[in-house]
């Protein structure tokens, strides 16, 4: 908690500072809010309503601005007073920069709401839910001087810019197939690209937190400095592309493997009905039940949460996953595909699976090495 200052006057000036910038922080977040809504139930009375709101919002940035320059001028601040007045002045510019993507974004509302109603795209509404809590949790972050907090927020941009990344992909597609649908496309892609934005300034007033409390900049690097040591993954990828055999048995060997706090997923880009039988057999002779898990697509992966991707099939081609990852490549042949009876395909299950696990604990072994 900050310390209060003798100078009742002075933190009084503090304190109506900090609630202008939660008022402001709000404001933009409920404009995000209602302009996906608008989106989604086609208001257009909404979305000229939030439009409007925008005036206020660029009014408490001039006032915000003008407190600031006078408590700079008055007090002479230093030290923590200091960093975060001028923060503040940084954070009503981002502030202000979503207001006007909100803005946006509710014009392109109304141009879509002028057509024929578009098929849904769920990426869309999730990508909005992502960027406004990640504003939120910014603007918590500040008011709580919370730096680890506000790093939270950083490495989340990476799930903004993944469903941007396959909502795009999905566009393209759809003009592909039918060039009726450009106009629509182009308006839901820009769409996108302004919740990108704003996930991308909700980045900024994170890192400017880090900088207030910390007091080091982390701009352009992304996150605080690690310590010397064990460096261990935040989220692993398992891949293949029907993903029912062998990224399954990955993600089961990682599962029992990997220490705690890593999470652990496996996808495809076509997965398969279910699991394959034989993985879950060979899998069971190895004490490990795989039963609880089920083929799915990489769309069902929170891709943020992910910082490594292995793919086990030569098949599967190289999605185009955002941010910087660390890509590994085990090329394991499918045992599936095993000529021979019954007794012979299940041996190449086994060999895979020992493959797979021996691969898994070398993996391991080289995280467990300190970093120089």
């Amino acid at each position: 908690m900050a310390r209060e200052h003798t100078d009742r006057e002075y933190e009084q000036q503090l304190k109506s500072l900090r609630d202008q910038l939660h008022r402001m922080g709000a404001m933009v977040e409920e404009m995000i809010a209602h302009g996906v809504r608008a989106l989604l139930e086609r208001d257009s009375d909404r979305a000229r309503r939030t439009i409007e709101a925008d005036h206020q919002v660029n009014r408490l940035e001039v006032e915000t601005d003008e407190l600031c320059l006078r408590i700079l001028a008055r007090r002479q601040p230093v030290a923590s007073d200091l960093r975060f007045i001028t923060i503040a002045l940084k954070l009503v510019t981002d502030l202000e920069r979503i207001g006007d993507l909100a803005v946006n974004i509710c014009e392109r509302v109304l141009e879509l709401n002028a057509e024929p109603p578009s098929p849904p795209y769920p990426d869309l509404s999730k990508m909005a839910g992502e960027a406004r809590q990640m504003v939120r949790e910014a603007l918590d972050a500040f008011m709580a001087s919370d730096a680890e907090r506000a790093q939270r927020v950083i490495e989340r941009d990476r799930l903004v810019d993944a469903y941007y990344a396959q909502l795009f992909r999905q566009l393209l597609t759809d003009m592909a197939h039918d060039p009726r649908a450009v106009y629509r496309a182009t308006r839901i892609q820009s769409l996108a690209k302004y919740l990108e934005r704003i996930g991308d300034h909700a980045q900024n007033l994170a890192e400017m937190v880090v900088f207030m409390v910390k007091g080091k900049d982390i701009r352009h690097l992304g996150r605080l400095e690690e310590p010397e040591g064990k460096h261990f993954p935040h989220g692993v990828l398992f891949i293949c592309v029907g993903n029912s055999a062998r990224s399954q048995m990955a993600e089961g060997f990682a599962r029992r493997l990997f220490p705690p706090g890593i999470r652990v997923w496996s996808a495809g880009s076509r997965p398969a009905e279910g699991l394959s039988p034989r993985a879950v057999q060979v899998m069971r002779e190895a004490g490990i039940d795989i039963t609880g898990q089920r083929p799915k697509a990489v769309a069902e992966v929170p891709l943020g949460d992910v910082d490594t991707v292995i793919t086990l099939c030569s098949e599967e081609v190289s999605l185009p996953l955002p941010g910087e990852l660390r890509r590994e490549r085990w090329e394991l042949s499918d045992p599936g595909s095993t000529p021979g009876g019954e007794e012979i395909v299940l041996q190449a299950f086994r060999e895979t699976r020992d493959a797979i696990r021996d691969r898994i604990s070398a993996f391991l072994a080289e995280l467990e090495r300190p970093r120089r």
